[in-house]
């Protein structure tokens, strides 16, 4: 052994054999002077050798050697011959839709009926009630809401309403505010007041996080890295819960409407994934992705009008596929119901909680701004035409009004953009 050793040497030694530390007891006041050479050697042998504590380590010295504890080994990495392999049945929570265990995402565009759908999910599992003919797993419901507090709160008491159920006692949690899930602290919050409500009420069933956008933090939706730890944040807190369901609302993509918006990883990890889409008055609810299970029919709804006390609301109730088979509304239609809805939730009228209609005039002015025409007077031409869609659209003194139940939407839209100051309409 060489007479003398560099000071540093002494300290990687001195911080390996403090490795030791949990394994010797006694206490021990011992100062080892790490200028003495071989001496300090000896030193630390006769601390280990006599069971004494070891002093703390020099500050600054070897900081990636000593961590405190020893990891845990790493389990070791091993395989099952397949004919040990054991399946379980599926168990769904609801129907022939939703299996329990899973991470799954609804999506459409603004003003589809997202809400509306994931009020009726949540609320149907909470007090047990049938999901459109489909029987379901009564449990506990954590709704992470993340706009529109207000108009969702009437959502509740709409459906609760229509099917008779005394919303009282029904175990559907809702959040006072929206999650940051990139954010590891707003995450941990999360998943403890998840853990703390659980305590009292069960584990839950199923987890609603509405919407993606409200809900995502400080990133890109569209960037890879993003949404893989949005994704990683959902796994874990659905991982506390093993027999649970997270069902995520998103939007539609702004130029493809076929798919959620953002990165495709969010896609590569759902098990179940669904569309919700619009046409005419009828919502139609049409599986994309069914990992394990055979993708079940599109389900067909249309909202209907709730009166409460001072306000209204609407709810999903059953409907028949759109005539000729869903076939989407022609240009001149589309343009009439875009401006409509744009004019609408600019100038559209309430009164004593009903939403009394839009007047032709500001109609007229959002429909010349998006119509292509190159004079004015093809403009008015175009407007006279599609304000006389009779399919679309009920007239009484100059205000005009969505045929069916299409002026549901837009009074809750109406009636939350004066109580909400981050809305992302869904």
């Amino acid at each position: 052994m060489p007479p003398k050793f560099s000071r540093h040497w002494f300290q990687i030694t001195f911080l390996t054999l403090r490795t030791w530390e949990a394994t010797l007891t006694g206490p021990a006041k011992i100062e080892v002077d790490f200028e003495r050479g071989y001496d300090a050697f000896n030193d630390l042998l006769r601390i280990v050798q006599e069971g004494k504590t070891l002093p703390a380590p020099i500050k600054g010295a070897g900081p990636t050697l000593y961590r405190g504890k020893a990891k845990e080994p790493v389990r070791a990495f091993t395989f099952t011959a397949v004919g040990d392999l054991e399946y379980r049945p599926p168990a769904f929570l609801i129907g022939d839709l939703i299996e329990t265990d899973t991470l799954g995402l609804v999506f459409g565009d603004p003003g589809c009926g997202k809400s509306f759908l994931a009020v009726a999910l949540g609320l149907s599992v909470a007090s047990g009630t049938p999901f459109f003919g489909r029987d379901v797993k009564q449990g506990s419901v954590f709704y992470i809401a993340g706009e529109g507090h207000n108009g969702l709160t009437r959502r509740f008491h709409a459906w609760g309403k229509h099917h008779g159920v005394d919303l009282s006692g029904v175990p559907l949690y809702k959040s006072e505010r929206a999650a940051q899930f990139l954010d590891a602290a707003s995450a941990k919050a999360v998943a403890d007041a998840v853990d703390a409500t659980a305590e009292q009420v069960g584990e839950p069933a199923l987890i609603i996080v509405d919407t993606l956008a409200r809900n995502f933090g400080a990133g890109d939706e569209n960037s890879t890295m993003d949404m893989n730890n949005f994704v990683v944040a959902m796994d874990q807190l659905k991982a506390r819960y093993p027999n649970s369901v997270l069902l995520i609302v998103h939007h539609s993509g702004h130029a493809v409407k076929d798919r959620a918006r953002g990165a495709m990883a969010l896609k590569g990890a759902l098990d179940f994934e669904f569309r919700l889409e619009k046409s005419d008055a009828t919502v139609t609810m049409t599986n994309t992705k069914m990992k394990d299970a055979e993708p079940p029919a599109p389900i067909h709804m249309v909202l209907q009008d709730v009166p409460l006390v001072d306000a209204s609301s609407a709810v999903l109730v059953e409907g028949d596929a759109p005539a000729g088979g869903g076939k989407k509304l022609s240009p001149a239609k589309q343009l009439a119901l875009d401006t409509y809805h744009m004019a609408a939730m600019k100038h559209g009228t309430l009164s004593d909680g009903a939403f009394t209609g839009l007047h032709v005039n500001d109609w007229r002015e959002a429909f010349y701004q998006k119509h292509t025409g190159e004079t004015t007077e093809a403009k008015r031409k175009a407007f006279d035409r599609a304000r006389k869609f009779a399919d679309l659209f009920d007239v009484n003194n100059d205000l005009y009004l969505l045929r069916g139940n299409g002026s549901a939407t837009l009074l809750d839209a109406l009636i939350e953009k004066d109580t909400r100051t981050d809305a992302d309409e869904t």
